[in-house]
Formats: C-alpha cells, structure tokens, sequence
C-alpha cells in the first residue's frame, strides 16, 4: 500500500488536501488529509466523487470527431493533424482574431493552463474578461482595499459576531463549518443573511431572509442604526477616504425605506445593528451569490463600508472575507500565461452570445473550448448554442460528453488530476498550496493538456512555444520560482507536499490599503441610482434565483442524472397558491429568454414571490440558465443571473 499527496482541483473555497491510497492490486481510495488544519481528516461530496468520475463508463478515451449527426473515435494522430490544418488555414486567412479561446475555472491547479500559454503564443486569439463567478466582488474589494484577502480559517475563532452574508458553508465551503460550530459552542452569535432558507440556516442563531438585490440597503441601514447608536469607530477618519460624503448621504436616506426594501423588520436590523457595531471584532463571510445581480459591486462596497464604519478592518476575527488573491504574488503569473506584446481582442463574458450573432457576425471561424461548459454555464442557453452553430470549427477539451462538447466538431479528452502531478492552491479563502503527485496511471487513449498543446505546437512549427514550455516539469517548478526563491527551497524540496505561503496573515492590520491613496474608500451611490423599489414586472411578477448544490460544483457530477427528472422550484405557499400549484405539481417557468418545465416543492420559510432553483443540470433535464439572460453587473463585467424574473403557469 502506498500513500500519496493529491488535492482537490475544483474550483472551491476549501482546495482540500487529499490522501490517496493505492493497494498491490492498483486500487484506489481517498480520504481527508487528518493532518491539515483545513481539510481536517474529511471530503465533502464532489470530492469524494473524483474516483467515481476516474471510472466511470462514459468517460471518454479516444479523440472523438463529427461525422455528419454522429460521432466518431478516432486516433489522436488524426485528431491532432486535421485540428492543426484547420488553425494553420484559419491563422494564414483571417488570422487569430478570428479564432476564440473561451475559458473557465473548471481545474484549480496549474499545469492545465498551458492552454493560455499556447493561445497567446499565437497572439491575438479572441478572449472572454470578466466571469460568471465572482468578478464584481473582486472589482469592488479591489474599489475599497485595493485588493481582496480574506483572514486565515483561524482566525475566526477570535470573533465576537459573525455574519455569514449570501453563503452557504453547508453545502459549499464544509470545512468552514467545524471553525463556525467552534464560534458558536463559545456563545459568539451567528447570523446568516440569506434570501434562501439553505442548508447552513442550523449553523446560525438568526437568519435574515432578506428580498434578493437588497443587500446594499441592509447595509446601509445598518450603518444608520449603527451611527445612531454611536458605535461608529472613532479613528476610521485617520485611513479612510469619502468618510464625510458617505455620512452625509446616510443621513439622506430613510432607515424605514431602507428596511422595508429589504422585507425584514426593524427589530432584526436593529437588533444585528447593535451586536455587531458593539463588538470588538465582527467577521463577515460573502457567498458568491450577492453580488450576482444588477448592482452587485455596488452592495459588496457597501458591505465594505459597513465593516470599515465599525472598525472591523485589520483587526483579528474581523474583516470583509471575499477572496484570498495572496497566492498569486509566489506564482510567476508572465510565465505562466506567455503574455506578450500583441493587444488580444476581448469580450464580456457574459455577452459571448451577442458577441458572436451580432457584434462579429460571419467573421468568427473557430473556437477552443477548455475547462468549461457555456452551453449551461453561459446566460440565455439556447442563444448559446445557436452562437455555437454560427462558429465553423469548434474544438472542446473534456473528460465527457457535455452539452458544450455535443456542439463541437472535435472533443479531445485529458487526463485528470489524480493522473498527473499539478499545483493546486485556492484564490478564495486559505494560502495553502499542494504539489500534487501522480496517483494514478491514466486509461488508455487519454492526453494531459500539456501533452496536447505541445503536440499541437510541433506541427504549427510554433518553435519558441516548444523551447519555453518543454515539459510539464519544467512548466511547474518555472511558474513556482518566486515562492522556490522566498522559501530557499528548490521545486524538488515542495513536490508532494502541502503547505501554506507566507502573506496578509491579517489584511490590513496597519490600515496601509493597496488602493493608490493607500486608504480605504469609501462608496457614496448616487441619490438617482439607488433605487429602494426592487420589483418584478407585471409580465413577470417571480423572481428566480439560481443556487449551487451539495452534490455538484455547476455541472460537473449532474450527467448521471435520470433523463426523466427536471429541476425542483423552491417557493412559498402563497406563491404557489397564485399559480394553481400544490407540492409537486408540474408548472412550466417562462423568462424573456426561454422556458424551463420544473417540479414545485413548497417552503414556508422562503419569501412569496421568489423562485429557487438549483444550478448545473445538463439539457438533457433543463438548464436554469434556459431563463437566464444576458445582463452584467455595474462593475467587473460579471453575469448578473439573479436579475431574473419568470411567470409561472401549471402544466
């Protein structure tokens, strides 16, 4: 029996540290890493899935080919000859601004993005800004701090409030849990801010089911009722910039409007108001669903000031806790995308659709897709895939047959993580990184993304690609340098193990922000473009939120779903009674975009007029991104999913 250090590469708060155990016979099991203070001896769900996903029957083993409406094995020879013709045709005639590179963060460690090494070799290939995920929050800390890091899992144990603000641990971050049942048992109070009525409503003491989009008002009334109180810190003035228009834009602004926006009472804003402005130290944890509407960047900077307001920044078991972008800074980031001096057409993300139909029409001839699934992932589907149609030649790399790979021309299929060494760490919440080791020996008829890019670069004659990448290696211990040159370490001393990287242990502990100033900013709205009515229209009075699951990062685990099951719509009582629906009635949800058949499940704890559903379902049961459309966010160029809103009719 042998051990090896492996991680978790989904794209996740926790990057968990994972053991795995390979017998005589070559058989594998994997548990918790017991020695790591994150991972603490446990996987949740989707990790303890990645050996599922290694043996199952559909995963794919040969380079596949269209041939007309059918699919094709072919060798990776063939494979990688004609998909080379293709670039060399469409690089010598319209060049690579015809060509898209669309990626996403469907492997959180580094050896696979060799992908953008070898797009920007070629040099002003097409290019997605912005993301699904999480960019308005970023753009919005970046406003405020000048950058986004979050307090070590640790420190959360010196907290006197905690405010788990639109996340769900219980489903999405599992190893933040242990630290918040700690917090609790010592009698710290706990509050989840949440529209939905999620798994992580027993890890709290209040749940403040607020109306969706309205969390830039709770802030600021509870910045009203905090100033009020004179709880307001007394040395915020002496690091911070705009203090004074902020204070006088709060007192424009009517504490019962702004409560009544939310839907909650004064007694709960109140009440939050007074724990957490009288705490030495408040911890806010965001979720990567608040800022995912119209005004997203708007009501995290508002969130921002609120901790700023109380002097809960740079103080420990406080802190705004976002993102962790401290890993960045020991990774060799030039290297590592091959950035060059050619400028690089882009796009928003989320217009990739409008992109493609409307802003290049005809003039778009291929697209490589790589850890990424757009046609679910992307807003408004089924405009998705008539934008798919509209592009000549499409390449997609995966391990199965996904919605997106089914509208390609080509799907080359790569290893996975337990296959390879790799280096994964999280931009999310914790600095520990993992150099992972091979585990496991790859089925037959896979490549490693590396292999791939570096085969497709040999027949492009692409001869400086192939002297600056040569190996996988070499692309590892190059792109770990500068953490190698801090540590007096050499690549071969990290390889195989886990450890954290030194940085802001406490962000911002001597109010000295990355921001130009090197202040905290505070943000003053404009009078005419905050709006206290968030409202549905007549001809679609639900709106729908879309939430991650337990059992799924997006779509990744969903393919072995029934065909004959569809999405659950969470909502209240009163809301289903509007429609004529009863517990498990079938009712048709229809957007300006689309229409989406789903199965009722009534909660009385939810708010009427909300619509909840559950994200990452592949066509074959109906997408919630079928209702979606394509709107982004004030700041950061992010899809603004929850500014949706249905009609609801019985079936």
């Amino acid at each position: 029996m042998k051990q090896i250090q492996s991680a978790c590469p989904l794209d996740c708060w926790d990057a968990c540290s994972i053991l795995v155990k390979v017998d005589e016979d070559g058989k594998a099991s994997l548990s918790g890493d017991p020695t790591d203070p994150i991972t603490q001896g446990f996987l949740c769900r989707k990790g303890q899935q990645m050996l599922e996903r290694f043996n199952h029957a559909d995963r794919l083993t040969s380079p596949m080919k269209r041939v007309e409406s059918d699919w094709k094995p072919i060798s990776w020879n063939q494979a990688l000859d004609e998909i080379a013709d293709k670039l060399r045709h469409i690089l010598a005639t319209t060049g690579p601004s015809s060509l898209i590179h669309y990626s996403e963060g469907g492997h959180g460690g580094l050896a696979k993005h060799i992908d953008t090494a070898f797009f920007n070799e070629l040099g002003g290939v097409i290019t997605p800004r912005g993301s699904l995920c999480w960019s308005a929050g970023i753009a919005a800390q970046k406003l405020d701090f000048g950058n986004s890091y979050c307090h070590p899992p640790e420190d959360l144990l010196n907290t006197q409030c905690l405010i788990l603000w639109g996340r769900n641990p219980a489903d999405t971050n599992i190893h933040l849990v242990p630290f918040i049942k700690k917090v609790r048992k010592a009698g710290v109070p706990v509050y989840l801010i949440d529209p939905v009525n999620s798994a992580s409503t027993s890890l709290a003491d209040h749940h403040l089911a607020l109306k969706p989009g309205s969390d830039g008002h709770l802030a600021l009334a509870l910045a009203k009722a905090i100033v009020e109180a004179g709880h307001m810190d007394t040395q915020v003035e002496n690091h911070s910039n705009h203090l004074t228009e902020y204070l006088s834009f709060l007192e424009t602004l009517n504490f019962d409007e702004l409560v009544r926006t939310t839907g909650l009472t004064e007694n709960q804003v109140r009440q939050l108001a007074e724990t957490y402005g009288k705490a030495r130290s408040g911890a806010i944890y965001l979720g990567y669903g608040i800022q995912r509407n119209l005004h997203g960047g708007r009501n995290v900077r508002l969130i921002d000031a609120l901790a700023a307001l109380t002097g809960n920044i740079g103080v420990p078991g406080g802190g705004v806790n976002y993102a962790h972008r401290n890993t960045s800074q020991w990774v060799d980031g030039p290297y590592l995308d091959n950035i060059n001096a050619t400028q690089s057409p882009t796009f928003p993300r989320s217009h990739f659709s409008d992109y493609v139909l409307e802003q290049k029409p005809g003039q778009l001839q291929g697209i490589f897709v790589t850890k990424a699934n757009p046609a679910v992932q992307l807003p408004d589907t089924f405009k998705v895939a008539k934008a798919f149609d509209h592009i000549p030649f499409k390449v997609v790399i995966d391990h199965f047959m996904t919605d997106t790979a089914q509208l390609a021309d080509y799907v080359l299929p790569p290893t996975m993580i337990l296959e390879e060494e790799d280096i994964v760490f999280s931009s999310m919440w914790h600095n520990r990184f993992t150099w992972t080791e091979k585990a496991l020996e790859p089925p037959k008829g896979v490549l490693h993304e590396f292999h791939i890019f570096q085969q497709l670069a040999h027949r492009l004659e692409m001869g400086n690609f192939i002297d600056r990448y040569p190996d996988i290696s070499f692309y590892l211990s190059k792109s770990i340098a500068p953490l190698c040159d801090y540590l007096g370490l050499t690549p071969v001393d990290l390889r195989g193990r886990r450890l954290g990287v030194p940085g802001h242990e406490l962000p911002w502990e001597k109010h000295s922000f990355e921001t130009p100033t090197g202040r905290f900013t505070f943000h003053v709205p404009k009078t005419e473009d905050f709006n206290l009515n968030i409202a549905a229209s007549s001809q679609f009075p639900y709106r729908m939120l879309s939430v991650h699951r337990s059992e799924s990062l997006h779509s990744q685990h969903m393919r072995t779903l029934d065909e004959e099951a569809v999405p659950k719509v969470t909502m209240h009582p009163a809301t289903a009674a509007e429609a004529g629906a009863t517990e498990g009635s079938t009712v048709q949800l229809t957007s300006s975009t689309g229409s989406l058949t789903c199965r009722t499940n009534i909660d009385p704890d939810l708010q009427p007029g909300l619509l909840v559903l559950k994200e990452g379902t592949w066509l074959k049961n109906g997408t919630v991104n079928q209702l979606t459309r394509q709107a982004m966010t004030d700041i950061g160029e992010q899809v603004a999913y929850h500014d949706c809103y249905c009609q609801m009719e019985v079936l």
